[in-house]
């Protein structure tokens, strides 16, 4: 692949691919596309992945070799987790309509900034809260809405890494009774076992009054490694530090259109038949584990089961 399909929201440019493959070292695209062959040919032998292995889009295939570092042996490995994780989290990844998100949208907003923070190729996304009433939305229903988008992305974006911007101007304390440390977990290892995400920084503005609750409860669920990535600012100059003016919000200071415009492109985007058709087909990113021994399974996730097992969520 010599580029990644246009997309007008989640922008990459040739050089930003280039220096994403340089990264991970690897360069070659030749090399990239007969490492991936190979990948394809040892998917149709894996009896629990057969039935996914056609929704593995060539560029979902191309994102995790990368991530192995252009491993073939690791490439397997991040597909066996990408699907096993999915199927064993159906509650935040499968089953997801656009409309059954239409109360979340009234109190808060999530999407992704068009263009990658350009000192670290990082794609960075907002969550903006629109209202002070939480009564009808839940924590999983807003993960359940960042799988969504995420979902879509897979099949456009070809970032490094994430950044998480999360504007609490309109919280109040209501807002603590909706973290669920649970659900944070679960959510936090989907993102970064299952989808090999690199969590490159999480980024608080406007802090409340109770932000240290807020911090407390959300560090609970994270690894020790992404939550000593959590950083409260206390103005957007601070912000700037980590994510350039350029690519931020007008609502933030910077020079990109402000979320309100960006928070209408993508509900229009969302409501295509490509995004419906995309959406779909990660449906069936899943793993069959009726075709994969249970010996086999703990021999290749260390464990990993039991984990999962213990954050089953009523």
């Amino acid at each position: 692949m010599e580029t990644v399909p246009y997309h007008p929201l989640i922008e990459i440019s040739q050089e930003q691919l280039k220096q994403a493959r340089e990264f991970y070292g690897v360069g070659n695209a030749k090399r990239i596309q007969e490492s991936l062959d190979q990948v394809e040919e040892w998917c149709k032998k894996q009896d629990h992945l057969v039935d996914a292995l056609p929704f593995l889009s060539r560029i979902i295939l191309e994102r995790l070799f990368i991530m192995a570092k252009g491993s073939i042996e690791g490439t397997k490995i991040k597909i066996d987790k990408f699907c096993t994780t999915r199927a064993m989290m159906p509650e935040i990844c499968l089953n997801k309509t656009l409309e059954e998100f239409d109360q979340l949208s009234k109190s808060v907003s999530y999407v992704p900034l068009p263009k990658l923070n350009p000192a670290d190729n990082s794609r960075v996304m907002v969550t903006q809260l629109t209202s002070e009433n939480f009564d009808n939305i839940s924590l999983l229903s807003y993960i359940r809405y960042c799988y969504f988008i995420g979902e879509y992305r897979l099949n456009f974006d070809y970032s490094i890494s994430e950044r998480y911007i999360v504007d609490l101007k309109h919280a109040n304390s209501s807002l603590l009774t909706k973290l669920n440390p649970i659900i944070l977990k679960k959510g936090e290892i989907l993102c970064t076992e299952g989808y090999g995400t690199k969590i490159a920084g999480i980024h608080i503005l406007n802090a409340p009054s109770f932000v240290d609750k807020f911090v407390f409860i959300l560090k609970q669920g994270l690894k020790e490694k992404v939550a000593s990535r959590l950083h409260v600012h206390n103005s957007y100059e601070d912000l700037q530090k980590h994510i350039s003016k350029e690519i931020l919000p007008k609502d933030y200071d910077g020079l990109a259109p402000p979320m309100s415009e960006l928070r209408e492109q993508w509900q229009e985007t969302l409501k295509s038949e490509e995004t419906r058709r995309l959406v779909q087909n990660a449906e069936r990113l899943v793993s069959n584990e009726s075709k994969r021994s249970v010996a086999k399974f703990n021999e290749e996730y260390l464990g990993m089961p039991g984990s999962f097992r213990k954050l089953n969520v009523d």
